[in-house]
């Protein structure tokens, strides 16, 4: 019997090393992986949208296909943010140094939902980044415009 119980544990444990870089290839296709500035990213068409918290203050960055940041000078942005009590908050996103934006809103830090729109080259892409939370304190009317999760758009 102890023979069976040290083949099995041996099966298993070869198993999670065979699935352990498939799990790693997931995590690094820009769901929720760091990102160059330690944040969390998502991919967005053949973008990255990296987010960071700090001190107090949310940042964004646009990251090229090989998460190099890229220059703010001809990015706009607009966030939506919502907040555990149900309100929400449309601002305009400002650009700080020459690659981040920041959200100039006050206790914007204590959202559950940010909707980010980025526009770049005359495309509109988009996020939506979620803090842990219960669904159920956001009413459905707040939430149903948010369509996609991830959508680019062409404006011509």
């Amino acid at each position: 019997m102890n023979e069976i119980v040290k083949r099995n544990n041996q099966i298993i444990i070869a198993i999670l090393i065979a699935i352990m870089p498939i799990m790693n290839l997931f995590a690094q296709n820009g769901n929720n992986s760091n990102g160059p500035h330690n944040g969390t990213i998502k991919k967005v068409k053949s973008y990255h949208i990296e987010t960071l918290i700090k001190d107090s203050k949310v940042y964004f960055f646009i990251l090229d296909e090989k998460l190099k940041p890229l220059s703010n000078t001809e990015i706009t942005g607009t966030a939506s943010l919502i907040f555990a009590d149900g309100k929400s908050n449309k601002v305009e996103l400002t650009s700080i140094d020459t690659e981040a934006f920041i959200v100039n809103e006050i206790n914007a830090n204590t959202y559950t939902d940010i909707q980010v729109t980025f526009k770049i080259r005359g495309k509109s892409i988009s996020t939506i980044f979620s803090k842990d939370r219960k669904l159920e304190r956001i009413p459905k009317e707040i939430t149903k415009h948010y369509h996609e999760q991830s959508t680019e758009h062409s404006y011509k």
